[in-house]
């Protein structure tokens, strides 16, 4: 199968990016052939050409609105569709999966929208977005499928009658194994902790920092990867707070993984998720987490099971839980151990990619969609 991947950006790492990345290694390990197209290039593109997976860029396709260069963007599109002849687009994020699924149309090629977050809300205030739930709710009439990476997503755009119920499908993130060895065990005293997260106002990383200022009296430090504009805000909070000197912030190139190995608690303090990426790999690493309860966060992170789930904005919440878990290196261990098996059991790269590939071979009409009951379980015909 001849697939191609349409992504706006390409010069962040983001859930999205890595989303496609781990998808086009597994398609491409079966035997597919995958080409991406981003609207920018760097370091998400560097990695797909470091891995031997095709790119093109179609500069109009930019991540703001600019209906000149959305119009350009589309037919840069159309024309990279007729020169790849793909037997399926694939467009994720908002704006790609507007262009792309338009000119999927225009060119008669199926298509499958992935929106890795839904732009129907704002992510950082989760007000309505009319203007772009109209648009998301005209787009939707031109692909055959949404592939949501968690259900929280489907039931969402469902709730907003974003497009058919029948068309929505649910595949989670997965991610790849790594053979990379521990380097510092879980139990280790004092303690690492790790935050991957762009400096956005989506994430929140004003929350984290007010309740490690009341953590002082305990040993740790915190390693935050990403790049943003909110960073100058964050070094003069950290700052403020006297946290400078245990704090450490590390580009979005750093190798997370290896990071991760060394670390002994997963962060996540955010306003709005779909099924975050950076979880997983804390998972995948056998690490505890402790993350905000949004969005798909808590299909992953299972409370007292695999993690802790703390309510939005409660700095007195995520303080508890993060003084619990500095302090008691055994629990953090159970909870790494359990989060470790349920990504092995759930959000393996594997596991999307056979999933992904079923939605496709629907979406070109291969194989049907099995009926569902009320309760959202496929159906068992009775013989006879």
């Amino acid at each position: 199968m001849k697939i191609v991947q349409v992504l706006t950006r390409g010069d962040i790492l983001g859930g999205a990016q890595t989303h496609v990345r781990e998808l086009s290694l597994q398609l491409r390990n079966l035997g597919h052939e995958v080409t991406v197209i981003t609207g920018s290039q760097g370091a998400f593109t560097r990695q797909l050409e470091q891995a031997g997976i095709p790119c093109l860029q179609v500069k109009s396709m930019v991540h703001p609105l600019r209906p000149h260069r959305d119009l350009a963007a589309l037919i840069e599109l159309c024309a990279a569709f007729e020169q790849l002849r793909p037997d399926l687009v694939c467009a994720h994020t908002a704006k790609a999966g507007s262009l792309g699924r338009a000119a999927a149309r225009l060119r008669h090629i199926p298509s499958i929208f992935t929106p890795h977050g839904w732009s129907i809300v704002d992510r950082a205030t989760l007000r309505p977005h009319p203007f772009f739930r109209y648009v998301e709710a005209l787009a939707g009439r031109l692909g055959a499928r949404v592939i949501n990476v968690c259900e929280f997503e489907r039931a969402l755009a469902e709730r907003c009658r974003i497009c058919p119920p029948a068309a929505m499908e649910v595949v989670p993130n997965g991610i790849a194994e790594t053979q990379l060895p521990r380097t510092r065990s879980i139990e280790a005293q004092p303690p690492i902790l790790v935050m991957v997260a762009r400096f956005v106002p989506q994430k929140d990383h004003h929350t984290l920092l007010q309740a490690l200022a009341g953590l002082q009296s305990l040993e740790w430090s915190l390693f935050l990867v990403g790049a943003g504009d909110l960073q100058p805000a964050v070094v003069a909070q950290s700052r403020t707070y006297g946290l400078d000197g245990r704090i450490r912030i590390l580009p979005p190139e750093t190798d997370v993984s290896r990071l991760l190995m060394e670390a002994q608690l997963f962060v996540l303090s955010t306003h709005f998720e779909a099924l975050p990426i950076s979880i997983l790999e804390a998972m995948r690493a056998g690490l505890p987490v402790i993350a905000t309860d949004v969005g798909g966060v808590p299909e992953a992170v299972v409370q007292e099971k695999t993690g802790l789930l703390v309510a939005p904005g409660d700095v007195a919440g995520l303080r508890a839980a993060l003084a619990a878990l500095i302090a008691d290196p055994d629990r953090r261990r159970r909870l790494g151990e359990a989060g470790r098996a349920s990504w092995a059991a759930q959000f393996t790269a594997t596991a999307m990619a056979t999933k992904t590939l079923e939605v496709y071979q629907r979406a070109l009409g291969t194989v049907r969609k099995p009926a569902r009951s009320d309760h959202g379980q496929p159906l068992k015909l009775r013989s006879g």
